[in-house]
């Protein structure tokens, strides 16, 4: 007899589980019990494209380097203690040298290793491009398109040519 009576609440036993539990797997989702997805915060920045890291180490971090925009330049009136080195958001860091770009040999691949602090360069210029650098605060602040304390270079120079044809070497 009692193994009747076991057979008989097997039935029911699932029948409670599917009725107890359904409800908790069908409230998974975005604004459900058990949300499926996490909220990334407010500073979270998903790049429209990937802009080319090669094409940055050998032809935009030079026109950079090269225009003192992390030590900035004291003859022009820049603060003492730099530029993006320090002093902005927008942080360059400097590395000692050789650069990556001197590894480039005028081509667009650098044959040397990318130490972290031109990784880093990369990353945050990066953020500042855009496919059409008419908008691309990398250009436009240096150029004095954009606020920006002074003008770096015009807007018609080889740098600004360096940093725009930048805008076309990209995937997604």
């Amino acid at each position: 007899m009692r193994l009747v009576r076991k057979v008989r609440t097997l039935p029911a036993l699932l029948l409670c589980v599917v009725v107890w539990v359904s409800p908790i797997l069908t409230a998974c989702g975005d604004g459900e019990l058990f949300p499926s997805t996490v909220d990334p915060g407010p500073d979270y920045v998903v790049a429209d494209v990937i802009f080319d890291d090669r094409y940055f180490y050998c032809h935009v971090e030079p026109v950079l380097f090269a225009n003192s925009c992390g030590s900035g330049d004291p003859s022009k009136g820049d603060p003492a203690g730099g530029c993006h080195f320090n002093a902005t958001a927008y942080r360059l860091t400097n590395y000692p040298t050789p650069h990556v770009s001197d590894s480039c040999n005028g081509g667009d691949v650098p044959t040397a290793p990318i130490p972290p602090e031109a990784e880093g360069n990369y990353r945050t210029s990066q953020v500042r491009m855009k496919i059409d650098p008419n908008v691309a605060p990398l250009l436009q602040r240096p150029t004095a398109n954009q606020a920006h304390p002074r003008k770096i270079f015009d807007i018609g120079s080889m740098d600004a040519d360096a940093i725009r044809k930048w805008a076309s070497h990209y995937s997604q």
